[in-house]
């Protein structure tokens, strides 16, 4: 049996939170030893101190996504966030996103502030 070069990803879902912020990806099949999964986040147009907060429908936190350095008015790039093998559900993943900034309350992003979401594999099994 062939496996993939070590890093290389295997391709998953992908696919934009709904208006609630919520979305569910599956994976091309459950990570095997040696493999793990990892949510690709592109980030669109943020202003000073948004982050893109990235918890399961549970609310249980799996990461952040915060710009660093993007030029005004342009989209932040795209961050990896490694998932937790727990917050994985039958091979899929339930995510809620929110934006949050100091000073007011947390909601769900818009299509210009999060982009495409892309849940993967990385890593080769033995």
């Amino acid at each position: 049996m062939t496996g993939q070069p070590a890093g290389a990803a295997s391709a998953g879902q992908s696919g934009r939170p709904d208006g609630t912020g919520e979305t569910t990806l599956a994976l091309p099949h459950p990570p095997r030893q040696g493999e793990v999964a990892i949510l690709a986040v592109t980030l669109g147009v943020l202003t000073r101190g948004q982050t893109v907060e990235v918890t399961t429908a549970d609310g249980e936190p799996i990461g952040t996504a915060a710009p660093f350095g993007p030029q005004r008015g342009q989209g932040a790039g795209t961050v990896t966030i490694p998932v937790p093998a727990g917050a994985l559900r039958d091979g899929r993943l339930t995510l809620r996103l929110r934006i949050t900034a100091s000073g007011s309350p947390p909601r769900p992003p818009t299509a210009e502030e999060v982009g495409e979401l892309r849940l993967s594999i990385i890593g080769q099994p033995p």
